[in-house]
């Protein structure tokens, strides 16, 4: 198989979307993004609120606002030092889950990677009030989903710039696990502070298993290992 040695176009869209709201959001001043951030960020109580009404009443345009978030909050930032760390971490594992699952695969796993997230994040803070945002609950997903991947197949290195050379896949699956460890004695362990561990495990736990049913379901020989 020959690899790629220029990052793919779907992982430099998502980035570049990620920075063009953050920079719509920044704009807004104070008051215009914290009411942007209310809007478009998961607010726990809110999304458990239209949850019971949409068992209770069925699927109405509140319910369906109130969803949005699932998707809107992966896509939000609290401020530039947010955003830079979590675009570090989604251009190195970005690249590298789409170079093993391919352009189709690797923005849904992105995509349902965050909602998972999400829905994980509501679920354990039901009364919260506060909006959450931020892409790390979907990079997690990229992470679960890489380490799986590597666990399945017989990767090639991945090519991540400015990194000259490839970067053996063990080397990112380590990497992958050890946040995953860090994120779960968090969550467990109640660490009080502003970072939504809750999203990170589920983000992880759910890019692993969407990236263990590809992995059964897909095959190619090349993936396979010997």
């Amino acid at each position: 198989m020959k690899v790629e040695h220029f990052h793919r176009v779907e992982t430099v869209a998502l980035l570049v979307l990620t920075v063009a709201v953050w920079g719509y959001d920044n704009s807004l001043g104070p008051l215009g993004s914290e009411a942007f951030d209310e809007r478009w960020g998961a607010v726990p109580a809110r999304m458990w609120d239209a949850w019971h009404a949409l068992r209770a009443s069925g699927l109405s345009r509140e319910v369906v606002l109130a969803a949005l978030p699932l998707v809107t909050a992966n896509f939000l930032h609290a401020g530039f030092s947010h955003l830079a760390g979590n675009m570090l971490f989604f251009w190195i594992f970005g690249n590298a889950v789409a170079e093993a699952a391919g352009r189709v695969l690797f923005p849904v796993l992105y995509l349902l990677g965050g909602v998972i997230a999400v829905l994980v994040y509501v679920r354990t803070n039901p009364t919260s009030d506060i909006p959450m945002v931020g892409a790390s609950g979907a990079i997690a997903s990229l992470e679960g989903a890489y380490f799986a991947f590597a666990f399945r197949w017989e990767l090639p290195g991945v090519h991540v710039f400015p990194i000259e050379g490839p970067v053996p896949p063990w080397i990112l699956g380590v990497a992958a696990l050890l946040n995953f460890f860090m994120d779960t004695q968090a969550f467990f362990g109640r660490v009080h502070d502003t970072t939504a561990y809750g999203a990170h495990v589920g983000g992880f736990l759910g890019g692993a298993l969407m990236a263990m049913v590809i992995a059964s379901l897909w095959r190619p020989k090349w993936r396979r290992r010997s």
